[in-house]
């Protein structure tokens, strides 16, 4: 992560790069055809986030074709955004953003089962995930278009963006056992699922803007995706620690911003958007580490990833 993290920043600072939310102040770009023309966007935003994240893996030979699935529901996160956006001249069009966020409710569930198509469910737990983090990073490049006009644009636009949800599991509560038959409230879970998604885009922004103050922002993103999670089920004694298992799949995803900006000063402005996510993995891998060192593979499923964002926030531009 460290790597990803530094090899974004890096071309952040020397790109000048976006304000997080898909929102600019878009006066006078166009009345300039020079490349020496530079306006930049510094942005600050607080979000309310709601995330699900699930998967799902195989029994060994792929029988029953799902043995164990586990599901985190509701997951409410407070985060704060920071990026930068730039036009360059007439046209150049650079952005990048860097978010984190703080788990502070959510649900887990935990089902088993013994036969195929979640049937013969024999162990169930729903517990607490009401801690843990996010940190969300992008960058993007395009070439504004305008069609001559000075209150309409789109932007398409290439980028690379990285993503982790830290996940914890607490509190937990056994709803169904049907091998020891003992259900309630059990002490001293405290697990973690820790994901990554990183990979390009390809997008299009488009602006319009219906007064003066007033600037209208949608945007559409296709993302590809490597996913890399890694697990510590802290009550397994038969599974390694720090590292209980790993899962390893390809996916893609689809991110949607409708937003609007509404300028206070020549400077400054206010800005206000509705985010959504969805995500999901093919057919993957799950790589068990025993406590005596030996490994055993099965397929992972799928995972799916879904987010609803509401931001509010406001940018400085020079």
């Amino acid at each position: 992560m460290v790597s990803v993290i530094a090899f974004l920043f890096i071309i952040f600072i020397f790109s000048a790069a976006m304000a997080l939310p898909e929102t600019f102040t878009y006066e006078d770009v166009t009345n300039h055809g020079s490349f020496s023309k530079l306006k930049v966007e510094f942005g600050l935003s607080t979000c309310y986030r709601v995330d699900d994240l699930d998967w799902n893996i195989a029994g060994a030979g792929n029988s029953p074709n799902i043995l164990s699935e586990l599901t985190w529901t509701d997951l409410e996160i407070f985060q704060v955004n920071l990026g930068i956006r730039a036009i360059i001249g007439k046209a150049l069009y650079m952005r990048g953003s860097f978010g984190y966020g703080w788990i502070f409710d959510g649900d887990n569930q935990d089902s088993d089962y013994a036969g195929d198509d979640r049937t013969f469910e024999f162990s169930r737990s729903n517990n607490n995930a009401d801690d843990g983090n996010t940190f969300d990073a992008s960058l993007g490049i395009g070439y504004q278009l305008t069609f001559g006009l000075d209150n309409f644009g789109i932007t398409p636009i290439i980028g690379y963006s990285y993503h982790e949800q830290n996940l914890t599991i607490t509190d937990g509560y056994q709803t169904i056992e049907l091998v020891y038959g003992n259900t309630g409230a059990f002490p001293g879970l405290n697990s973690k699922y820790e994901t990554e998604w990183k990979g390009p885009w390809i997008g299009l922004n488009m602006f319009i803007k219906p007064s003066e103050k007033l600037t209208i922002l949608l945007s559409f993103e296709y993302h590809w995706a490597d996913y890399y999670a890694e697990a510590d089920w802290n009550l397994r004694t038969d599974f390694a620690h720090p590292k209980s298992f790993e899962h390893y799949a390809y996916g893609n995803g689809i991110v949607i911003s409708v937003g609007g900006d509404y300028s206070l000063t020549r400077h400054w402005s206010l800005f206000m958007s509705f985010d959504y996510e969805d995500w999901s993995t093919n057919a993957g891998i799950d790589r068990l580490f025993f406590a005596n060192g030996t490994t055993l593979e099965s397929r992972l499923n799928e995972v799916n990833w879904e987010s609803c964002t509401v931001l509010l926030g406001i940018a400085f531009c020079i």
